[in-house]
């Protein structure tokens, strides 16, 4: 399975290859090869690739029953991705920003505002919640008290 977070409102793909796929009309999708010759940067190789593009996680911070890592984005992304593993349950806040998150380990949390900004409810494995930037503190719990389920979450916001 691959979770795809992306925001592309300035960025134009230009497909080089579609592997055959059709479109709504039924016709092969178009093909830019032009466009995407002129936009390949040749320069950048192997080394510069690992570099500077796939992906790295660096551990944030971690506690009794949880571990926050930041997660791939490049630096010049505007968005910001963690990964939260948890036991327990775990303390977020939105920090005045929109929080996109998925379920990506466990079958089904609690999501609960300790100031009653919204009614608890279930996340189960692979769906995607949000929780508006006014908010602010919230917390996960996981649903099944078995010592050994550890549950996983991918937050998305904008940085700041």
């Amino acid at each position: 399975m691959v979770l795809e977070i992306s925001a592309t409102p300035y960025i134009f793909t230009f497909k080089l290859w579609d592997w055959g796929r059709l479109g709504l009309d039924g016709k092969p999708r178009p093909i830019h090869t032009e466009h995407g010759l002129k936009n390949i940067q040749f320069n950048r190789d192997t080394q510069w690739i690992m570099e500077n593009v796939v992906g790295r996680v660096d551990l944030i911070g971690e506690g009794d029953g949880w571990k926050e890592e930041r997660t791939g984005l490049h630096e010049r992304e505007f968005i910001e991705t963690r990964r939260h593993w948890f036991t327990k349950p775990v303390k977020h806040d939105t920090c005045g920003g929109v929080n996109v998150l998925n379920l990506v380990e466990g079958s089904a949390v609690l999501v609960e505002s300790p100031n009653g900004a919204f009614e608890p409810f279930e996340v189960h494995y692979a769906e995607t919640f949000i929780i508006p930037a006014s908010v602010g503190e919230y917390i996960i719990s996981p649903l099944e008290q078995d010592k050994n389920s550890i549950y996983g979450t991918i937050k998305a916001y904008v940085r700041v």
